[in-house]
């Protein structure tokens, strides 16, 4: 299995989010912590453009895949970047582990538990969700003319939280997402399930951490 890390320099809603200072480390430090922990990823890398995430890789005894510009740029697809990574790393790998670093409270744990699963139940990806931020009770929905209505159909949804997504390479090239037929959910409480992408969930998510 390889964990793949993408940590392109450019962020257009939190600049330099992947090396913020987030309770005293690097933001991608937590990621590389919960990967380098893993019992199950033979390898971890990191796909960048960004010099200063380079260099906090390698630090780590990480690999280091140099993200072409055509493939870091805010329209680029996550998926031509792990196709890149594959060649790169020319290996048959299994399984590929997706890790954003914008999730740093996902551990260990959560890795080797969904790629448990998807080996186990031999599913095309597992994808980690987490449960709505409110009570299925608190939602509604909004009618055309304004009014509020009542929600329908609430009581099993999740949210697909951004934290890790396991899929087979074969497949992700050609699918080229991981939300395929037969993905199966690793489920995860709202505390470990942080997305950071602007300023307040950065700051929300370093209290959350602290409490």
């Amino acid at each position: 299995a390889l964990g793949l890390i993408p940590a392109r320099a450019g962020s257009e809603r939190l600049k330099g989010k992947n090396t913020r200072l987030f309770a005293g480390r690097p933001l991608i430090d937590w990621t590389l912590d919960a990967a380098l922990a893993s019992g199950l990823l033979e390898t971890v890398a990191v796909t960048t453009d960004d010099p200063a995430v380079a260099a906090l890789a390698a630090a780590r005894g990480v690999t280091v895949i140099d993200r072409p510009a055509e493939l870091a740029g805010a329209d680029a697809s996550i998926y031509d970047a792990v196709a890149h990574a594959l060649r790169v790393l020319g290996h048959d790998w299994d399984y590929l582990v997706l890790l954003q670093p914008t999730s740093p409270l996902r551990t260990a744990a959560d890795i080797d538990g969904a790629l448990t699963l998807c080996h186990a139940r031999a599913a095309p990806a597992v994808v980690g969700v987490s449960p709505l931020m409110k009570p299925p009770a608190f939602h509604r929905r909004l009618l055309s003319d304004g009014a509020i209505g009542p929600a329908e159909g609430l009581n099993d949804l999740v949210v697909v939280n951004g934290a890790i997504y396991v899929g087979r390479p074969d497949r992700l090239l050609i699918d080229r997402r991981f939300d395929v037929s037969g993905a199966l959910a690793w489920s995860m409480p709202l505390e470990r399930s942080w997305d950071i992408d602007i300023a307040p969930e950065f700051a929300a998510a370093e209290t959350a951490l602290k409490a």
